[in-house]
């Protein structure tokens, strides 16, 4: 199979995601879910080694194409949002040239390691975005070192206020496909759970698409117009600023529009599930 026909083979499976018929409360505008995922908008370079725990989750044979981003959190495991799965998900499992590459800034550059499988919550719903999480087991054991190292997951439940970062490889305008080379960070702060339900009901009232967000298994942050999530990096982590521990996974938003939050799986709504699974 050559390069092209790899790429339309991917192409397909994300289409093939498509044609089911959304139910009333499809998340589709929201990031575009079914599209995949989230990319940060307004963020500055990170510096090397400053994300040690990243992972670019890649697939394709005689190419790369970058599926989204992870977390490491052992030698074997990694955190991500399962709407990334779906895209490298065929016949059961998930396609042969699905990769974890590790160690470095640029997506397209790092140490592979393949994937061995995935478990994936086993009450996800791909049109809601519910228990949207995951972890992928790769093959062999990731090699630590100064620019590769797991992160801490903290199951403390993080209320509003609380100073945050996220780091991915996303594009620099919004609603731009196209990842960015080089891995970008941005700092933001969470908002507690009554003003991130409003700013979410307005928004959703506001596109004609109504969503509920639950704030057992969401945590927020607020959007502006010049940074925050936008298209592709589903599964990044939020850190907190002032330790580094992992309380969130970039889940969905409003990308480029002021005053409203992005949406985070909230970790600490399944820690009993996370330890169950973490190899």
């Amino acid at each position: 199979m050559d390069y092209k026909a790899g790429f339309l083979v991917l192409v397909s499976l994300l289409i093939g995601s498509l044609a089911f018929p959304a139910p009333e409360d499809d998340l589709s505008k929201f990031f575009d879910h079914t599209d995949g995922n989230a990319r940060i908008i307004g963020g500055s370079e990170a510096a090397a080694g400053s994300h040690p725990h990243m992972v670019a989750l890649i697939a394709g044979i005689y190419g790369k194409m970058f599926i989204c981003a992870g977390s490491l959190v052992t030698q074997r495991s990694v955190l991500t949002a399962a709407y990334c799965i779906q895209m490298i998900y065929s016949g059961g499992s998930i396609v042969p040239s699905a990769r974890a590459a590790v160690g470095s800034n640029r997506w397209d550059s790092g140490t592979e390691y393949t994937s061995l499988g995935n478990l994936t919550h086993p009450d996800f719903n791909l049109w809601t975005g519910k228990n949207d999480i995951t972890i992928v087991i790769t093959s062999t054991n990731v090699a630590f070192n100064t620019l590769v190292q797991p992160v801490a997951l903290t199951y403390d439940y993080i209320g509003g206020g609380v100073p945050a970062i996220v780091a991915g490889w996303d594009s620099t305008t919004p609603n731009s496909y196209e990842p960015s080379d080089i891995l970008l960070e941005v700092s933001t702060t969470t908002i507690g759970s009554k003003e991130c339900v409003a700013r979410v009901l307005k928004a959703a009232i506001k596109l004609k698409n109504l969503v509920y967000v639950n704030p057992r298994n969401k945590v927020c942050t607020l959007n502006s117009s010049k940074s925050g999530i936008n298209y592709g990096d589903s599964g990044s982590a939020l850190l907190r600023a002032d330790n580094g521990q992992q309380f969130g996974i970039v889940a969905w938003g409003f990308p480029g529009v002021a005053d409203y939050p992005d949406v985070f799986v909230r970790i600490s709504a399944y820690e009993s599930w996370l330890k169950s699974v973490i190899v």
